[in-house]
């Protein structure tokens, strides 16, 4: 059943008058998707009556009533405003730790201002420890730091890990010497010297750990697939307890006899016999991202669609009793950080929207209002592509963050089934389909798993990185988001790396690098098969022999700033000498002589920090950007 809402502040009108005036360039317009997705811990403090909710894309907001009203608390956060997690001192709520894409940053007043530490990764987990709050763990998409001075100085806390994907992060509370990580592809492990060397535990690709407050001996872990297990011997051993209705649990929390889970597809389940029995709270439909628990027991939960919801300790046995967290504020805020678009070649007005943990969000009226598409079996809470089939459009193919593989739907996207190949901790970040015969290429963004191909519509993967001539097993470990099919001759792809754009003639079969300037995007205009385009982390280039070679082609662009890294650069289908690209930082840029010079087009544009771009047959454009999606006409 579809969950339909009209965002606020997003008025139908708005979206028409960008139709009306397609005969004249007009402004930007804001169309939503909201309300907010709530991924970071919720933070709160029950003596005071203070909470923290932060968006990735919205910043923070903080509520001193309890959660009743909220406003922004984002004074310091310029530039810093995609949060991933929040992480509060022990009773003290004015110190909070905030990781963002900017870095992790740390206010001491209650959020009054920030400043940033000396870390400017972007942490996906946090976790303070409880009885000295100079003392944070961070973890990465590619490993574990830790200060001991309150974010001053940080220090590599990986030994033994490698370079994982750290998604959880839990001190014993009992003990802060001991701390577990989860990882996605690599298991869980637990260090009892503060993090100075890990051991691993024998347990699956993990998302979530909690250690039990009631007794530190127990352990429970949520799982990439396999639901939820648990350890009776402080994480010696670990067992299967049950799965609440979907294997991926994104979050776990207990509070008193209660024990929570946030899932990917069935929003927020909980247990009353420690995990092996669940029911379903019904507070959303779609995806549960966090869980936090005060000091009181009242469980905080954080949805991708939803906004935050709250239950105290005397009502949590009912499961009925939740009470929905600053709905006036969320449900009007650009807080869906975006990622990818695409256009149904079908039906200009059905759009699909990947998200950092919104999920995958669509419309089908252009954009006066959108559905949760991830409630029908997309398992991924961050997918980074989305991609039709030219031919076929019931046929759409969408990517993955760290573990995901690829996901398939037959219908259009009303139904998803997940199809797993490669590594454990395969990234989809991109997808194309060749326009004649229906071959699937995939591109991944860890440099180990390579680009892919599937002749049989996702049922089986063969991975095709391989040089000329290169012996059987031998791959050129090709990573990155781009991957394009050649629009008139289909045997060409190309694929854009970080260490350059390579291309196939032979559908894949063998590469050659072509340029070895980075590259997130490749377009090749379908009128003239000998002009292609790429964009990468600093420069647009431009080849006019097939792609064989590429010269700069980045006049009027901004120095130092990034083009768009999930795909933002265009050509415009009614006169091929007009091309948009977009930037993170300066937002959306126009050429009308084939890219030989650029202007901005941002007029109206209420956040620059463009990650992807999408346009209609008719001219309409529509941009992805770190809160929002955004749409114009053009002429």
């Amino acid at each position: 059943m579809k969950r339909w809402i009209r965002t606020g502040g997003f008025a139908a009108a708005s979206v028409l008058a960008v139709a009306a005036h397609a005969a004249t360039q007009t402004v930007w317009t804001s169309i939503g998707p909201g309300p907010a997705a709530i991924e970071a811990a919720i933070a709160a403090d029950a003596s005071t009556h203070t909470v923290y909710l932060a968006a990735y894309g919205g910043g923070v907001f903080k509520s001193v009533d309890n959660g009743d009203t909220f406003q922004p608390a984002n004074t310091g956060l310029a530039g810093a405003l995609s949060v991933a997690t929040l992480a509060m001192a022990s009773h003290n709520p004015n110190l909070v730790y905030a990781g963002t894409e900017a870095g992790i940053y740390k206010t001491v007043d209650g959020g009054a201002s920030w400043q940033p530490t000396s870390e400017s990764g972007l942490a996906l987990a946090l976790a303070i420890d409880p009885t000295n709050p100079d003392v944070l763990f961070a973890g990465f998409n590619g490993g574990l730091r830790k200060t001991t001075n309150g974010g001053a100085t940080w220090a590599n806390a990986a030994s033994g890990l490698g370079v994982p994907q750290v998604f959880s992060l839990a001190i014993d509370p009992s003990n802060p010497q001991v701390v577990y990580a989860g990882t996605t592809g690599q298991g869980a492990f637990k260090s009892f010297n503060g993090g100075a060397t890990w051991t691993p535990l024998v347990i699956d690709s993990t998302v979530s750990i909690l250690v039990d407050p009631y007794d530190s001996n127990v352990v429970y872990a949520g799982t990439n697939g396999k639901g939820v297990f648990k350890s009776t011997d402080a994480g010696a051993t670990f067992a299967p307890v049950g799965s609440p209705d979907v294997g991926v649990v994104n979050a776990l929390a207990r509070s008193g006899d209660a024990l929570y889970a946030a899932t990917t597809t069935q929003g927020i389940s909980v247990s009353d016999d420690g995990g092996r029995s669940w029911r379903n709270t019904g507070i959303t439909k779609g995806t549960g991202l966090v869980l936090s628990v005060d000091s009181d027991g009242t469980v905080y939960a954080g949805t991708n669609f939803d906004g935050a919801f709250a239950i105290t300790p005397r009502e949590s046995g009912r499961g009925r009793e939740w009470r929905r967290l600053g709905w006036d504020v969320l449900r009007s805020c650009n807080c869906q950080n975006g990622h990818a678009l695409a256009i149904d070649p079908s039906n200009s007005r059905h759009i699909f929207f990947t998200t950092n943990d919104g999920g995958l969000l669509e419309t089908t009226n252009g954009g006066i209002t959108w559905n949760d598409g991830g409630t029908k079996g997309y398992l991924s809470r961050a997918p980074r592509s989305v991609a039709f089939d030219p031919q076929t459009p019931r046929f759409v193919y969408g990517g993955s963050f760290t573990g995901g593989g690829l996901f398939r739907s037959s219908d259009r996207g009303q139904h998803w089934e997940q199809l797993l190949f490669g590594s454990p901790a395969i990234y989809v970040a991109g997808i194309d389909v060749d326009p004649v015969d229906h071959t699937i290429y995939v591109s991944t963004f860890r440099s180990g798993d390579g680009v892919w191909k599937s002749i049989d519509f996702g049922e089986t993967f063969t991975r095709i990185d391989r040089a000329p001539g290169a012996p059987e097993g031998a791959f050129l470990n090709l990573s990155g988001r781009g991957i394009t099919v050649h629009p008139a001759r289909h045997e060409i792809v190309f694929a854009g790396t970080g260490n350059g754009v390579w291309r196939s003639q032979d559908a894949g079969a063998s590469w050659i690098r072509v340029s070895t300037t980075a590259a997130f995007k490749v377009t090749v205009d379908p009128t003239n098969p000998d002009v292609v385009y790429s964009a990468g982390a600093t420069a647009v280039q431009k080849s006019t022999d097939g792609g064989s070679s590429f010269t700069p082609a980045s006049v009027g662009l901004p120095a130092g700033v990034q083009t768009a890294r999930t795909g933002a650069l265009l050509i415009d289908p009614r006169n091929q000498a007009t091309l948009y690209v977009g930037t993170e930082g300066a937002g959306v840029f126009r050429s009308t002589n084939a890219g030989a010079s650029w202007s901005p087009m941002n007029d109206g544009l209420g956040d620059l920090r463009v990650y992807g771009l999408a346009m209609t047959p008719d001219g309409i454009i529509y941009a992805s950007t770190a809160s929002s999606v955004w749409a114009l006409a053009t002429n």
